[in-house]
């Protein structure tokens, strides 16, 4: 399909009057959810370069961009690049069209920065897998179909090698899910519980203790951010049956992220929403103010050539590297120099929150929510680590444990 076939495509289909349900699904059924996934299954085995042309037509049309979240982000990359054809036929076409969500089940309170150290067991049970354990900062668990779980399959195993990849069913018996409240009173992350809930094998991602090259895939999916969704700014509805946005017209979704804070606080950290605050306030003209709007401008338009770094790495065929994790930085240093140009403008405003504050209270909310970022998909730390290691070839931090079997590891 070409550019012009693509903007006369969603002219004619497109409407705030259908529901979220109809307009994933002609999305999906057209290819045009994600052009490079393959055809039938929500895309049509286009290049990258489509992708970028259905962005700017959903863009162009004031349209909903296709679904977003965990499981588009990287259970699908994960599923097309390691999965089995049967796995890519089974969980791609709801992921496309919108009907699932999913979480990521990686972090556990003892494994966070170190993911490797994970103690979550998976003892395998004839066809089927019993989990048992906890995880912890997972995003979207409470409406979440499934889940992208890695559990420790080998205890006498090195902790890197006794891990394994599985795609867990999140509603069933043996899952116990804790939303967590955090210092912006939003309950965005959980805390999950295991105990012997099941997996049959068909649902298992690579070979048995094979799954920490696919961890670390996944991990680099989520930095990259590569999916160019395109859409209504801002409007980013959740994807699932849980979620329960699927039956609402598109219409209504729009106008009520347009009278909360939801699209306002995506762009509240940008620096042109900065720079509208500014000259609200008459600031725009203080030269330490200017001087960081300038800088928070040169971190975007870097983060911006980082991602297309990323892509073009993609369209090469290879999985997203340290040119991921410099993404991923330069994205959670812009956020920072957003909060604290954000909060600088608003001066006594700052310690205020709600609709009546310049800017209606999003920079306020921004300011609560971002620190997580610099934690989401691996700390700063670890992309600092992965960047010296990867790209300047210097040696890997001293580890005791490496090579020693899991079961012998002294944890807290």
């Amino acid at each position: 399909m070409s550019a012009t076939d693509v903007v006369h495509w969603v002219a004619d289909r497109w409407s705030t009057d259908i529901t979220l349900r109809d307009w994933w699904g002609r999305l999906a059924e057209a290819g045009l959810a994600f052009p490079e996934w393959p055809a039938g299954l929500g895309g049509s085995d286009a290049d990258r370069t489509t992708s970028g042309e259905v962005a700017a037509a959903l863009t162009a049309a004031g349209a909903v961009g296709p679904p977003t979240g965990l499981g588009t982000l990287m259970g699908g990359p994960v599923v097309r690049q390691f999965g089995t054809d049967d796995q890519r036929q089974r969980f791609l076409p709801g992921l496309a069209d919108g009907t699932e969500g999913w979480c990521q089940l990686f972090s556990e309170p003892g494994a966070g920065s170190d993911l490797a150290s994970l103690a979550c067991r998976a003892e395998r049970d004839g066809d089927e897998w019993a989990i048992t354990g906890q995880k912890v900062w997972t995003s979207g668990a409470d409406h979440a179909a499934r889940g992208m779980l890695i559990a420790r399959t080998d205890i006498d195993a090195p902790k890197h090698r006794g891990i394994t990849y599985f795609i867990i069913d999140m509603r069933q018996p043996g899952i116990e899910i804790r939303p967590l409240v955090q210092m912006n009173r939003r309950r965005h992350f959980s805390e999950v519980f295991f105990d012997e809930a099941r997996i049959s094998d068909t649902d298992r991602i690579g070979d048995v203790n094979g799954g920490w090259a696919i961890a670390v895939a996944t991990l680099s999916f989520e930095r990259a951010g590569l999916s160019a969704t395109g859409g209504v700014p801002g409007v980013r509805p959740s994807p699932g049956e849980l979620a329960g946005h699927l039956d609402q017209p598109v219409g209504d979704l729009i106008e009520r992220s347009r009278r909360t804070n939801d699209v306002g606080e995506a762009v509240a950290g940008s620096a042109a929403s900065l720079i509208d605050l500014a000259r609200e306030l008459g600031r725009a003209d203080e030269p330490t103010i200017r001087r960081a709007l300038v800088e928070l401008h040169s971190l975007e338009r870097i983060a911006a050539m980082s991602q297309a770094r990323a892509a073009a790495a993609a369209r090469l065929g290879r999985a997203p590297g340290a040119e991921a994790s410099v993404a991923k930085l330069f994205w959670t240093n812009g956020l920072r120099a957003a909060r604290e140009v954000g909060m600088r403008i608003l001066g006594a405003w700052g310690t205020l929150e709600g609709d009546a504050t310049p800017g209606g209270g999003r920079v306020q909310q921004f300011a609560l929510t971002i620190p997580s970022a610099s934690i989401a998909g691996g700390s700063d730390e670890v992309q600092r680590n992965i960047i010296g290691e990867r790209t300047l070839g210097l040696p890997k931090d001293p580890q005791v444990d490496v090579d020693l079997p899991f079961r012998e590891i002294k944890r807290s």
